[in-house]
């Protein structure tokens, strides 16, 4: 899974997502998809202006991170009979 590190740079920069979305010329769609880790397609000149706005690197933007198992609630816990 990939996480954006979107709002807390935003919260650095004391940005709102409408700000960052002018400033950065894309949609505010996207910023707001970013920073709830919900963006599906990004593309690489947006991603390219929001760094440079923000003053960051790519790698400061987005992290690859391992997924997480999904809960479904039949779990059983070690050793219970």
């Amino acid at each position: 899974m990939i996480r954006s590190h979107l709002g807390e740079l935003m919260e650095r920069h004391q940005l709102k997502a409408a700000e960052l979305a002018q400033l950065a010329h894309v949609n505010r769609s996207t910023v707001t998809a970013l920073t709830r880790d919900r963006a599906t397609r990004v593309d690489l000149p947006a991603l390219e202006r929001i760094c440079t706005v923000l003053g960051c690197g790519l790698g400061d933007l987005l992290e690859i991170v391992p997924d997480e198992p999904p809960n479904d609630g039949n779990e059983t816990l070690a050793g219970a009979a």
